[in-house]
């Protein structure tokens, strides 16, 4: 069936987004871009500061050291990719400049000294986690936060919520199974390092993937209600392990119940609303692939 006169084709509609988000990228980066980053950042933090007190005298890394990292790894590592692909359907990108990347190196050789400290040095000081998350919160934050101080720019078009597509949902679907059998197994070590190492093969999968099953795609899909269920779903996780470590207060039942109301929540979020725009290309909305 041709279309009828005067109606814009599925080409002209690509071509007014392309122009609404450049219009977007030279108004300034999005204020909600910032805010995902700034949270990422929040995120990576928290990360560091339970890393960190891990390895330290205090820590007992030899006891939970690995269920630590069976809790906080698949978080970071699916999220990496998620917030690429909710990042590229804003015409503004928050670019890493050449001082970031300098912090960020200079972070990680930190990161490596802990690291010996902890197995050579026999553990250090507690306290020096809450230096490494605030440390981690100043050089993954400041821009974010430099960003949403100076007002970024409001994105200029709408977008409407619509169901996920079936890869997406699919997809969210088993982000939300194995976040939940992670929890659950936390004191069957066979189990939840199989889970774990299972989940990282899937992740490494599916964050270069471009069909809606992606990482990046689903990323892209989401909408308030998904990311709200992650981001919860991801806090609960790291005080789980943050818990596990520091106190006695975790017992096979709650990590249990814990893991089956995060199942629960991110699975339900699959049926619900995301965003509308079906204009994932796997490299962004206009075709320029992320810095």
């Amino acid at each position: 069936m041709e279309s009828k006169p005067g109606m814009p084709n599925a080409e002209a509609v690509m071509a007014l987004r392309v122009v609404e988000d450049v219009r977007e990228r030279v108004s300034g980066v999005p204020r909600r871009h910032a805010v995902m980053q700034l949270l990422y950042a929040v995120m990576v933090s928290a990360y560091m500061a339970v890393f960190v007190y891990t390895g330290s005298a205090e820590g007992d890394a030899d006891r939970s050291g690995g269920t630590t990292m069976a809790l906080l790894l698949p978080p970071l590592v699916l999220s990496s990719a998620l917030v690429e692909g909710a990042a590229q359907r804003f015409g503004g990108r928050l670019r890493a400049a050449r001082r970031y990347w300098m912090a960020a190196v200079a972070f990680g050789v930190m990161l490596v000294i802990f690291l010996l400290w902890s197995v050579i040095g026999g553990g250090y000081p507690w306290w020096l986690s809450l230096v490494s998350l605030f440390a981690t919160l100043v050089v993954f934050g400041a821009r974010p936060v430099g960003v949403l101080l100076r007002g970024g720019a409001e994105a200029a078009r709408a977008t409407v919520s619509a169901p996920l597509p079936r890869g997406s949902r699919v997809t969210t679907v088993v982000i939300g199974l194995v976040f939940g059998a992670i929890c659950a197994t936390l004191f069957l070590p066979v189990a939840v390092w199989g889970t774990m190492m299972a989940s990282m093969v899937l992740m490494l999968i599916s964050a270069g993937a471009t069909s809606t099953w992606g990482l990046r795609s689903t990323g892209w899909y989401w909408g308030t209600t998904q990311w709200c269920a992650f981001g919860i779903s991801t806090g609960a996780m790291f005080l789980l392990a943050a818990l596990t470590i520091a106190t006695e207060l975790i017992s096979p039942v709650v990590s249990a119940s814990t893991g089956a109301v995060i199942a629960a929540s991110v699975v339900v979020t699959a049926f619900l609303p995301g965003r509308g725009d079906d204009g994932y290309d796997g490299e962004g909305a206009d075709g320029a692939s992320e810095a």
